[in-house]
């Protein structure tokens, strides 16, 4: 069974640093977000066990 991963940033470079920071071996789903309110939408839709959020992230932050 893979772990969902939603990663919020709005910067596209970001979100591939994190991605490939991740272990290969790993059996994850990731889902991308570029706003807060996507990434609340991926949670409510059961797409995040596990979240990366940027703390700054436009349209609700990741405080």
């Amino acid at each position: 069974m893979s772990l969902s991963i939603v990663i919020a940033d709005n910067s596209l470079l970001a979100r591939k640093v994190l991605t490939r920071s991740l272990p290969e071996d790993w059996d994850v789903d990731i889902s991308y977000a570029t706003n807060g309110r996507e990434a609340l939408e991926l949670y409510r839709a059961g797409r995040a066990s596990v979240m990366f959020l940027d703390l700054t992230i436009p349209d609700m932050t990741g405080y």
